[in-house]
């Protein structure tokens, strides 16, 4: 099984590391980079492969991609929906250019016999238009995806050197583990679940993780920069880059409010000064505004609602405009997207189980506690933080505020189902608090055999969370349908890892 000796290697030059402490920025460039490789073959070899790079044309294929790049050229055309020639309600299809092009209706918008984008529209403002009128091609969904989901990567490793930096000394972490954290962060966040089947799905919630993971960072430099001057900047474009998350995932306005009242109480605690503690409110209101009256426009001109996003007139199976949560669908989601246990199969060792239970989504999944165990360390998250407030307050406010994100990521995506996309959401943050909480603990740790030990430990649950969603990773039941494994060197790949 050459996944196994994979993993192994990684392991051993991982250990080897240990020996060569001047080389380890070197040393850490390789996981890098092997990640990125990873996230660029599954981009290229998956999931209609021929459509990956930018094009002169907008390639059209099955289900729901490159959608964006239709409404860009509406867009470029003043108009906000989609040309059809044909909607036929039946089949859930429409058609444009005369019927040439067969396109899925779901989880678009239906008004007044006109088919609009339900998704957001941050990413056409901030990639998709851009990009086309640049250089005049048009961006698809596995590309954006891939360079999304790489930049998500290296915030998320960032993040992680910044906050660790902020509580422990890095020269008590062996070398090994750090090499490791790498790894873990590319292969065990579900990211990779994202790429192998990019749709404008994918694209919404990498826009939306990306942009939470800038707000972060300009909120860490908040807390820890004292010129006044750069937090009044720092306040906007935090409160900018929030914003254009909600164009994204709309349920992302529930930040808008923590940060807002999290900065105007820091502010009150640092300063106590009125004209202060204002001007920093307006200037954090300013960014929301705007962006408030554009979607609030855009939400008027295609559906004649200022509050209207879509989901009235959302074309699926699932009805959300009259689904109304239940305690019963929450526990359910909770369960499952933590805890549904893995199936066994012959082809590569574990695969995904189907969901059952809940009123929306019921996916393919495995439950988050699987694919990372890692994150069973969060027991100790109460002893956790009271040793962070006493080593750095600011770093223990905004691990407060990324906990309080973390818990509303997972109650809004148990409410709604059970699907890999939607425990990403949550998992990608769990994952960077808990190999905090590993760091920082191994690093204050003065007993060599304790240490030694949870070294080891973390090796064994590298390697079974490697093997376990790689294995995940590449099961028939990740593919929505086995038709996206045709052109696909995907037989022999799995031959060759298990």
């Amino acid at each position: 099984m050459n996944l196994l000796s994979f993993i192994i290697l990684f392991i051993l030059f991982s250990l080897f590391t240990n020996f060569k402490t001047k080389l380890k920025r070197i040393f850490i460039l390789f996981p890098i980079i092997f990640v990125l490789i990873f996230y660029l073959f599954l981009s290229v070899n998956f999931f209609h492969k021929g459509n990956f790079y930018p094009s002169k044309e907008i390639n059209y294929y099955h289900m729901c991609c490159n959608y964006y790049n239709l409404l860009v050229d509406s867009i470029k055309k003043h108009k906000l929906y989609i040309p059809s020639d044909t909607i036929d309600y039946e089949t859930r299809y429409f058609y444009t250019e005369k019927e040439k092009n067969k396109l899925s209706l779901l989880d678009t918008s239906v008004y007044k016999n006109k088919v609009f984008l339900y998704f957001g529209i941050t990413p056409i403002l901030l990639f998709y238009l851009p990009f086309n009128i640049i250089t005049g091609l048009y961006l698809t969904d596995k590309f954006l995806v891939f360079i999304l989901s790489s930049l998500i990567f290296l915030l998320s490793l960032s993040l992680i050197k910044k906050i660790t930096q902020s509580i422990a000394n890095i020269k008590n972490i062996p070398n090994n583990i750090l090499i490791s954290v790498t790894f873990f962060i590319g292969f065990c966040n579900l990211i990779p679940f994202l790429i192998i089947r990019s749709a404008i799905y994918e694209v919404a919630i990498t826009s939306a993780i990306f942009l939470l993971l800038i707000a972060l960072h300009l909120f860490y430099y908040y807390l820890t920069i004292k010129n006044s001057k750069l937090q009044y900047l720092l306040i906007f474009c935090l409160s900018l880059v929030l914003c254009l998350s909600v164009g994204a995932r709309p349920h992302y306005i529930i930040f808008i409010p923590i940060f807002f009242l999290i900065i105007i109480w820091i502010k009150y605690k640092k300063t106590r000064n009125v004209h202060e503690i204002l001007f920093s409110a307006l200037i954090f209101l300013i960014p929301c505004l705007t962006y408030g009256i554009v979607l609030a426009l855009y939400n008027y001109l295609r559906f004649d609602s200022i509050f209207e996003f879509g989901i009235k007139y959302q074309a699926n199976n699932h009805h959300m405009n009259t689904f109304m949560p239940s305690i019963k669908d929450f526990i359910v989601g909770l369960k499952n997207n933590f805890m549904l246990l893995p199936n066994i199969n012959e082809y590569t060792f574990f695969s995904l189980t189907k969901a059952y239970g809940h009123r929306m989504g019921n996916e393919y999944i495995t439950g988050f506690l699987w694919t990372c165990p890692m994150i069973a360390i969060l027991i100790f998250l109460p002893d956790f933080l009271k040793k962070t407030y006493k080593e750095n307050s600011n770093t223990f406010i905004f691990l407060s505020t990324m906990i309080f994100i973390i818990v509303i990521n997972i109650i809004i995506a148990s409410i709604f189902g059970m699907v890999i996309r939607y425990i990403f959401e949550f998992s990608s943050l769990m994952i960077i608090v808990s190999l905090i909480i590993f760091l920082f603990y191994i690093s204050t740790m003065e007993d060599r055999t304790v240490k030694i030990f949870l070294n080891i430990l973390f090796v064994l649950i590298f390697i079974f969370s490697i093997f376990i969603n790689t294995s995940l990773l590449f099961c028939r039941e990740n593919f929505w349908t086995h038709d996206s494994l045709k052109n696909t060197n995907y037989t022999e790949i799995v031959n060759f890892l298990f």
